[in-house]
């Protein structure tokens, strides 16, 4: 008897410590991923949009009160018929909210009519004016609850590699939800902006943390983008101050969110949410945190949602370092295994690889299953004979596109598959190409006088700007549909991994930011730099300081053009470099005597000074003292 209470003392006090660890780790989820009472009802929104409605079906709502759902609209899966039932639906209720606005104790409000039910979604202190408002800020949101499922399914692949990433890297658990908003852990998930992978990078910001070229793309690869992921979350915290913060800044850039930060004057997620009027902070990013919470829900209570889950079992690799270029049909027959079980496990290699157009380069780390190797991996690789192996990557040709040129064309005046140029030069769904841009080309095929030196290609080339929309207004990252209502969004003014602010304030001046000089502000503004000088009263030969404010002049250019040549540059500088420099870490350093600014980005560490103060935006770099503790970036070659 004495055993047999002493064991139920244990019981009680484990199942005790248990209660007690489950009760703290959700109260610091809640306290560094806070519900505010304001947003409870954008949260519940999201997890009927991921729960209750599949992608044949939607809601009718209002855009900005997401707790006025009217309807839940079933498509017919014909695009043409469901944006005229869309639109019918949405004129309908508009009338009566206009009517109600107009009159509410007329007819149209009698007790039990369709109009009294509309008129209870909005509560008895309703205003006309709030009325008028909704009845033009109607919106469609399909259903997402079979990618939902489809997402906690796959998910089982990648999320035990997740969670030891975000723990190495001493972040919370809890972010493993957002590929879930992202793109319901679909690994070949690529959006209409260019955004790719589980994550959803852009081209602009993955090249910061991952190898991308026209042989390798790491976005495509969970498990490589995934430590990406988790460096630009960390960057997004170091510079917002706040989790809930941190993650709306993965959709609509640092900049933007240390702007509402500042403008709001609060660090608080829902005023932001409610008070932000950003021109570019549209649906997408108001709703961004809220959705991910919703995530969060339905990913930790899957049982509460659906029936069946069955999520997949993570794949035990064997990793194998290639150690020469490698043809993939050379590695395929020395590891006797398939090339689509090859490139079904090595998703950032790209189609030219495949094709047999373009060698794995050395040093890639080929993934395969362990069940699919009858031997060691790097046993069998090397008994590739000699004249299989290679010291350099296939090389290219290039042409440089002229008026009239179209991919379709070039792909067949050079006897190459439209897809493989596609490819091998990251064109986005539109494949838009540019007069003057250099494509690259497979090596073999016919040559004519278009061809362009190599040498000079790194001369010639322009770097397109691929910067993600910082607003998507009607469509979440994960909503594919043109039934979602995408409007043109505002110009972009931001490189998302940048906090640099490169917008112009109400007073016509903008911040001075680091490799800007008084000749580039001239060049974008179609000015002369002395009148610049004169309107700022700086005498010649005096330097601008970063960080400083300068004002301009829009008598010649409007605003949103200086931005965006202005953001051009920026981006072109930086795309320039992250194609041959990666960020693989930062570190904490301790100012020490005698280092300035130039000896930490000339000697110390060899980083360039725009990419210093983008970790240490809030620090004035011209004025280091000893003790103060800054952020190092870490480089490698990409």
């Amino acid at each position: 008897m004495r055993t047999h209470t002493s064991l139920l003392a244990a019981v009680s006090r484990a199942l005790l410590l248990c209660l007690m660890l489950c009760f703290n780790a959700a109260t610091m989820a809640n306290e560094i991923f806070p519900q505010p009472q304001e947003l409870d009802g954008d949260v519940a929104f999201w997890v009927r949009v991921y729960t209750e409605t599949d992608t044949q079906s939607g809601f009718i709502h209002d855009a900005h009160n997401l707790k006025a759902v009217y309807e839940t609209l079933r498509l017919t899966g014909q695009r043409r018929a469901d944006e005229a039932e869309i639109k019918k639906t949405k004129t309908r209720y508009s009338t009566i909210l206009m009517e109600l606005a107009n009159d509410r104790t007329g007819s149209g409000a009698e007790p039990g009519s369709e109009a009294q039910r509309i008129l209870a979604l909005w509560g008895d202190d309703v205003s006309d004016k709030q009325l008028l408002a909704a009845a033009n800020n109607l919106r469609f949101q399909r259903g997402q609850s079979d990618r939902f499922l489809a997402g906690l399914d796959r998910s089982g692949k990648w999320m035990e590699h997740i969670l030891e990433v975000l723990a190495d890297k001493n972040l919370p658990a809890e972010l493993a939800a957002l590929p879930h908003v992202e793109s319901s852990f679909n690994p070949d998930a690529y959006s209409s902006v260019g955004a790719a992978g589980i994550w959803q990078f852009t081209r602009s910001t993955g090249r910061r943390y991952l190898h991308i070229d026209y042989v390798q793309d790491e976005r495509m690869d969970p498990f490589t983008a995934t430590q990406a992921a988790a460096q630009l979350l960390a960057h997004n915290r170091q510079l917002t101050g706040t989790w809930p913060l941190a993650l709306t800044a993965y959709n609509h850039g640092a900049a933007g969110m240390r702007r509402a930060k500042k403008e709001t004057g609060t660090s608080d997620i829902d005023v932001i949410v409610r008070q932000y009027k950003g021109r570019a902070f549209g649906f997408a990013s108001r709703n961004f945190y809220v959705s991910f919470l919703a995530a969060l829900e339905v990913s930790q209570n899957p049982e509460r949602y659906f029936s069946t889950y069955k999520p997949a079992l993570p794949q035990e690799y064997a990793e194998i370092e290639m150690p020469d270029f490698l043809m993939a049909d050379s590695i395929s027959q020395a590891l006797e295994t398939d090339i689509e079980t090859l490139k079904r496990h090595n998703r950032a290699l790209l189609r030219p690889v495949w094709n047999g157009k373009k060698r794995i380069p050395k040093g890639y780390v080929l993934r395969i299953p362990k069940a699919n190797l009858p031997a060691d991996g790097s046993a069998l690789l090397a008994g590739i004979p000699s004249d299989q192996r290679f010291g350099e990557q296939t090389p290219d040709l290039f042409h440089k596109v002229v008026p009239g040129d179209t991919v379709s064309e070039i792909s067949q005046r050079y006897g190459h598959s439209f897809q493989d140029i596609v490819a091998m030069n990251g064109l986005n769904r539109r494949y838009q190409i540019r007069v003057g841009q250099v494509l690259r080309l497979p090596l073999e095929g016919h040559v004519t006088t278009a061809q362009v030196n190599p040498a000079t290609v790194a001369q010639t080339q322009q770097i397109p700007i691929d910067t993600k929309p910082t607003s998507n207004e009607g469509e979440l990252p994960l909503e594919e549909s043109t039934l979602a209502e995408v409007q043109t969004p505002a110009a972009s003014v931001e490189i998302l991994a940048d906090p640099g602010d490169y917008t112009v304030s109400g007073d016509n001046s903008i911040e001075i930011q680091a490799t800007e000089t008084l000749g580039h502000y001239a060049e974008w503004l179609d000015l002369r730099a002395s009148q610049l000088r004169n309107i700022n009263g700086m005498p010649y030969g005096r330097p601008l300081v970063i960080g400083r404010r300068l004002k301009l002049d829009f008598s010649r250019i409007e605003k949103d053009e200086f931005e965006r040549r202005r953001v051009a540059y920026q981006n072109d500088l930086q795309q320039s470099f992250f194609m041959v420099w990666q960020i693989r870490a930062t570190r904490d350093h301790v100012i020490e005597p005698g280092q300035s600014l130039w000896v930490l980005t000339r000697k110390d560490f060899k980083i360039p000074m725009w990419l210093l103060r983008q970790y240490n935006p809030d620090l004035d770099l011209d004025r280091l003292h000893p003790g103060t503790v800054i952020v190092i970036p870490e480089l490698v070659e990409a």
